[in-house]
């Protein structure tokens, strides 16, 4: 399955996660997460094709992701965060400042509220405002393409008691569409997320923390930084 990287009306990305060698689904306190900020440099072949930082609360995680493009495009993210890791709301903005621009412009400003089973997505562009409703699974976690800070969260809310054993909800940033991430062991310290048939390979720590990753079938990796 090949994940749509568009917004709703035209939020950018790229779709691209290392193995290593079972890791529990379910440990910790009900996937509330402890404070913490860190970067995800993310490589295609040796090329660097986007850079994350983030930062999170118990309760929030706020982001922003650069990609490596001729519209040096940034996508940044603020996300509230439900008790069960599950996400309550996300707002995201992409600006661009292509080279020779004297600054940078957003082209686009969008929140998504989620509610039970179902998706308000507020889309503001060259368009003007659009607001659309979608349905969506119950715990959700919302999927930026390229955000190994949201995958972290996506590891969060499957140790939840009250998640699906391995099976997380996640609503497409770049569609509307929901798909299911399934979540397996891979050796000691490691994750495959499966979404349709891409997979992620995570290196994870106790706490939930996603260290770094790759896609195999892509050349593709993610480093974490301090």
């Amino acid at each position: 399955m090949r994940l749509d990287t568009r917004w709703f009306a035209g939020l950018l990305a790229v779709a691209f996660f290392p193995a290593t060698p079972s890791l529990p689904l379910r440990a910790g306190p009900a996937g509330i997460a402890a404070p913490d900020s860190g970067s995800f440099v993310i490589r295609h072949a040796a090329d660097t094709v986007a850079v994350e930082r983030f930062a999170r609360t118990p309760t929030g995680i706020n982001g922003t992701l650069e990609l490596r493009n001729a519209k040096h495009t940034s996508q940044s993210y603020r996300a509230v965060v439900a008790p069960d890791a599950s996400v309550a709301l996300i707002e995201v903005t992409v600006k661009e400042q292509p080279d020779g621009a004297p600054g940078s412009r957003i082209v686009q400003n969008a929140r998504v509220i989620f509610k039970q089973d179902s998706a308000a997505v507020d889309d503001v562009s060259g368009r003007g405002l659009q607001t659309r409703i979608f349905p969506t699974g119950r715990g959700a976690v919302p999927y930026l393409n390229l955000s190994f800070a949201l995958l972290e969260q996506v590891v969060l809310r499957s140790r939840d008691p009250g998640a699906v054993a391995g099976l997380v909800p996640l609503f497409n940033l770049g569609g509307g569409q929901t798909v299911d991430a399934k979540l397996s062991p891979l050796g000691g310290d490691s994750l495959v997320v499966a979404i349709g048939d891409v997979e992620f390979h995570l290196r994870v720590d106790e706490a939930g923390r996603v260290l770094g990753g790759t896609i195999p079938a892509q050349d593709v990796i993610a480093e974490r930084t301090p």
